[in-house]
């Protein structure tokens, strides 16, 4: 009896689940969605049916819940969240607001201290918040909505910067010549844009090969203590780097999750004294390069440089051995 025990504790510890019965499975880590109509997923899937598709295919014992609402406005994000939080009791909530607040004319401070409140609400209840930008719109005869990207975004990466939250850059990844591709109306995402919705979130939630403690959207801990700000240049081309190439595939993942364990108590530290965060940047700048060689498609300039080092290196040990004897 005592063996069987045993071998049911191991069971579990190894699977991470337990039944009690066919119909009571361990409680499923809750996703909430919270935005207008762009996460209500108006005039296509929404993004929350492809990011449950792709945590199910994680096997990431996780469910995620749409609470979009058309036409909301960051004050009517901050008047209903409460109700949501309470009603569904998230682990999670993908807060992304502010597209009505820039096409009507809100400025980007209310709609910055609006987001600040479902921040802190969301914390309040037990949830961890995950914040976004606002998505491209060129809904106005095909004019981009300036705003965004230059007053409304910065200021919302800032604040999840402040809020030490996980900021996903849904802006960029739309934004440019292939914008036209991902929606239908200048606003409201096809399903190709929501798609690519879902994957941006996926990278920072349980079983999608990223971690919310990214300390304000990008996870680069000790690049962002050297350099000081996330927004740096150098600390932006590490993040284009881990998300090109390192959360691409396995081993890069479970590298980046290895980094997002142990960096965050050495950044704070370095974060402290002036003279080492000038030595960690000197360290960095090797690292730096490396990542801007290879997203400028450097790759195979890199990979024969490595082999003639290599190659040079063996030949004087080879040389040298025959020497010696």
């Amino acid at each position: 009896m005592a063996k069987k025990l045993l071998l049911g504790a191991l069971i579990v510890l190894m699977t991470g689940s337990i039944s009690v019965g066919a119909d009571n499975p361990v409680e499923k880590i809750r996703i909430v969605t919270f935005g207008d109509s762009i996460t209500r997923g108006f005039g296509s899937t929404p993004y929350s049916v492809y990011l449950q598709q792709a945590l199910n295919a994680n096997s990431c014992n996780a469910v995620v819940i749409n609470e979009g609402k058309d036409a909301e406005t960051t004050l009517g994000g901050v008047e209903r969240i409460n109700q949501v939080l309470a009603k569904h009791r998230p682990n999670y909530i993908l807060i992304m607001e502010g597209a009505n607040d820039a096409r009507s004319g809100i400025s980007s401070g209310t709609a910055v201290g609006n987001l600040a409140l479902m921040v802190d609400k969301s914390v309040n209840a037990g949830a961890k918040p995950i914040i976004s930008a606002i998505t491209p719109n060129t809904e106005a005869g095909g004019v981009e909505n300036r705003l965004i990207p230059e007053d409304f975004n910065p200021k919302i990466q800032a604040l999840a910067n402040s809020k030490s939250i996980p900021y996903v850059d849904n802006y960029s990844v739309l934004a440019g010549p292939n914008w036209d591709e991902y929606t239908f109306d200048g606003l409201h995402m096809n399903e190709l844009g929501q798609n690519i919705l879902a994957q941006e979130f996926l990278k920072v939630l349980p079983c999608g090969g990223g971690s919310t403690d990214s300390g304000g959207g990008g996870g680069c801990f000790i690049a962002t203590a050297a350099y000081g700000s996330l927004l740096e240049p150098h600390v932006t081309m590490l993040r284009r780097f881990r998300d090109s190439y390192l959360l691409t595939h396995r081993p890069g993942q479970i590298s980046v999750d290895f980094y997002y364990t142990y960096s965050p108590p050495i950044a704070d530290f370095i974060a402290q004294h002036d003279n080492l965060r000038a030595l960690v940047r000197v360290m960095l700048w090797p690292l730096v390069a490396f990542a801007y060689l290879m997203i400028h498609g450097y790759g195979p300039l890199l990979a024969v440089l490595f082999l003639s080092a290599a190659t040079l290196i063996l030949w004087r040990k080879t040389i040298g051995f025959f020497r010696g004897a």
